[in-house]
């Protein structure tokens, strides 16, 4: 990972959006719809659209694919197959290519394990939000917890190379509990975690459950508290984190989402996928009739596009996205915005630093564990 960062940027990817799914979760705010109707059309209509894009096909080849949902382990992984190998006929794959395969535990079965292998996907990353049975059941997560211990551990038997996700603020959960899924995923051997917060406004029927039973629920004192707790045990089991939401055995750090935070180039497919080239941001529709229509209209599937920001902004987002890694920011390059930043700006900038919210540490600079729980009051500092 600190390769990577040193340079700055690194190969671009290839982002490809799967929006079908056998049950839309409780919590869901993406692009996706339940069952697969269409599903032989839009992967045709993909297929499509990259071969419409070989004008953006550098000299360089992608260096990581991700298919993201939606729930890429539900469909046919042929169809899958067909998008990596027209994505490696038209823009070339790197030799140490990473393929990543977003996943449910459901989908996992023996025959589709070795079916993505076959196709070269070599990283999972597993839905699971919780291994305690009465916290999945709000979340309306198709899987038990037995069910997902054995799948995640198949996963890792098969594939070695395995990410899991887990949420805080789940109605019910305790800081006992949530450390219990924590210890539990890392007995089934996997190699990087993402826990991220429960976000109740994007979920109306969690948000209904809060109004009647509010006592199930957190409150910001005690989301930080556990938040510190999975930090403590995961970097104590040799998974320290990386970003805000990410933790990693060394080496196992996921490529392809650093280059979101590092503002490498990522090309994105499918209905709702959004691009950067490294000037032009840009997002395709995210009706799927639309995008359908479109694709087979010979229409560009594109909805909103617009060039990037002058350079200066540029690199002030960029600090911001630097912020969120664990290994922080060049020094440098953090005076040199603060010298922009108004009077009142820059004065709090130092304060955060007297406050313990950042440290400077061998010519870098970076969030505390204390700066990370308050680093929307930095970042703030930054629009």
């Amino acid at each position: 990972m600190n390769a990577i960062l040193e340079e700055g940027r690194g190969l671009p990817g290839a982002y490809v959006h799967v929006p079908f799914c056998a049950h839309r979760c409780a919590y869901c705010s993406f692009i996706a719809q339940e069952g697969k109707r269409e599903e032989g059309d839009f992967f045709e209509s993909v297929e499509t659209e990259i071969r419409s894009r070989r004008d953006e096909a550098a000299a360089e080849p992608f260096d990581t694919v991700y298919f993201g949902g939606g729930t890429p382990s539900y469909v046919d992984a042929l169809r899958l197959g067909g998008v990596l190998g027209t994505l490696e006929e038209i823009f070339g794959f790197s030799s140490n290519i990473e393929i990543t395969a977003e996943a449910n535990p459901d989908d996992l079965g023996s025959e589709k394990l070795s079916a993505l292998l076959a196709l070269g996907v070599n990283r999972l990353s597993i839905g699971v939000q919780s291994l305690v049975d009465s916290e999945l059941m709000p979340l309306e997560r198709r899987h038990d917890a037995a069910a997902a211990r054995q799948a995640v551990t198949e996963a890792v038997r098969a594939f070695g190379n395995v990410s899991a996700d887990l949420m805080i603020g789940i109605p019910g959960q305790t800081k006992e509990t949530l450390l219990a899924s924590v210890d539990g995923l890392l007995s089934c051997g996997i190699s990087h975690l993402s826990v991220y917060l429960l976000e109740l406004e994007k979920a109306p029927r969690l948000v209904a459950l809060k109004k009647e039973r509010p006592e199930l629920f957190p409150d910001d004192e005690e989301m930080a508290d556990r938040w510190e707790a999975v930090d403590e045990r995961l970097s104590a089991a040799g998974l320290p984190r990386y970003e805000l939401s990410n933790w990693a055995r060394p080496g196992f750090e996921s490529r392809h989402n650093l280059k979101y935070w590092t503002l490498t180039p990522v090309l994105g497919f499918g209905v709702g996928a959004h691009s950067f080239d490294g000037k032009v941001r840009s997002a395709n529709t995210g009706m799927l009739t639309e995008y359908l229509r479109r694709i087979r209209e010979g229409v560009s599937p594109v909805a909103t596009s617009e060039e990037d920001q002058e350079d200066f902004l540029r690199r002030k987002e960029g600090l911001m996205l630097g912020l969120r890694l664990a290994c922080g920011v060049p020094s440098s390059s953090f005076e040199e915005i603060c010298r922009t930043l108004p009077a009142a700006s820059a004065s709090r900038m130092e304060d955060a630093f007297l406050a313990g919210l950042l440290e400077r540490h061998s010519g870098r600079v970076s969030l505390t564990r204390r700066g990370v729980l308050l680093s929307n009051e930095v970042f703030s500092l930054l629009v």
